[in-house]
């Protein structure tokens, strides 16, 4: 049975939570160690986020500079989101270009370009620095692991509110992190754009009159330090805050059809779909039977092919629901070779 939203390990609110226009956040979980049983069951399963502390901590590439980079990657040519600033020194995301560079430009970028942030962004990491990332045992709890990715940038980097359709297994090398992050339960709060993965919220100056079901959300919050990892759960809302010259390692796994069917159960049961009840109790018996994932998946298409050529509309409220249900892996896989 699907996990129901209502699921904070803790009502403390965080040191941070002054910062933000919303109901205080709540603390992520965190363990120094945990051994893979029990992250499958109690976190990958239960689809909730968790800090590992030290779980990076021994890798040679905890070693990482600027100048380390700048002599293992040599000429290889790096794409680069370069993010101007506006007269108050806000980033403008939505004004960011992608060049090619190498990294000692990239370095050089970074002391001499006061007016942009210079940021390598989800690139497939580079073959030289492969021999640096260690193992903790995590990733092997998921059977598909698709890529591992470099971040690597200034203070004062910050994402765009969004979802991934992935699992992460974020491993911060240098710097720290800020996550803000909401179930994706949450949906109907995040002010999705149509047909995208990123919310028209900006978090960093949330406006309640503009979008007033915001407040209506539960955030969390996770601050990773060099050495630690976060689990961020696929189809989790999050926005990230860099601080310190940033390096990261990112663990990009693709979710497994039975996480698929236990994210489509999550949110009908959070209401999240303009159906009645009886509508609604039909989908829930479907995730809810004792079956095979991929067989789950096939009578929930089934049932929204059946809904259309009845009503002659989509009860899909939003793309995310295209790729949780619709989707086939070939699908999935064909999207994911153009990284």
């Amino acid at each position: 049975m699907p996990e129901r939203c209502a699921m904070p390990s803790s009502t403390e609110s965080t040191p941070d939570a002054a910062r933000f226009p919303l109901p205080p956040p709540l603390p992520v979980d965190e363990v120094e160690r945990i051994d893979p049983d029990r992250f499958r069951a109690e976190y990958v399963e239960r689809h909730r986020p968790l800090i590992v502390r030290g779980a990076a901590a021994e890798w040679p590439a905890m070693q990482w500079t600027d100048a380390r980079l700048r002599e293992t990657l040599g000429a290889m040519p790096l794409r680069v989101d370069v993010v101007p600033h506006d007269a108050e020194g806000r980033l403008l995301l939505d004004a960011t270009e992608q060049i090619s560079m190498t990294a000692a430009e990239l370095v050089e970028r970074f002391a001499d370009t006061p007016d942009a942030h210079h940021y390598v962004h989800d690139l497939n990491l580079p073959p030289p620095l492969y021999p640096d990332i260690g193992d903790h045992g995590l990733s092997a709890v998921f059977p598909v692991l698709r890529r591992h990715t470099l971040w690597w940038g200034q203070d004062g980097q910050v994402s765009t509110l969004h979802y991934d359709d992935n699992e992460n297994l974020m491993c911060q090398i240098a710097g720290s992190k800020t996550f803000l992050l909401f179930d994706v339960c949450d949906l109907p709060a995040m002010y999705a754009r149509p047909g995208d993965f990123r919310s028209d919220v900006d978090l960093a100056r949330p406006d309640p009159d503009a979008f007033p079901r915001l407040a209506d959300a539960t955030p969390y919050v996770a601050r990773i330090e060099a050495g630690d990892m976060l689990y961020v759960p696929c189809y989790w809302w999050h926005h990230v805050t860099s601080y310190g010259r940033n390096i990261a390692v990112s663990h990009i796994i693709n979710e497994t059809m039975a996480q698929r069917v236990r994210v489509t159960g999550r949110l009908v049961e959070a209401g999240a779909l303009p159906v009645d009840d009886a509508t609604r109790d039909a989908l829930l018996e479907i995730v809810r039977a004792d079956e095979r994932p991929g067989r789950r998946n096939r009578r929930l298409k089934a049932f929204h092919r059946d809904y259309v050529a009845e009503h002659g509309r989509s009860y899909y409220p939003h793309v995310i629901f295209e790729r949780l249900v619709e989707e086939s892996l070939v699908d999935i896989l064909r999207g994911h070779a153009a990284y």
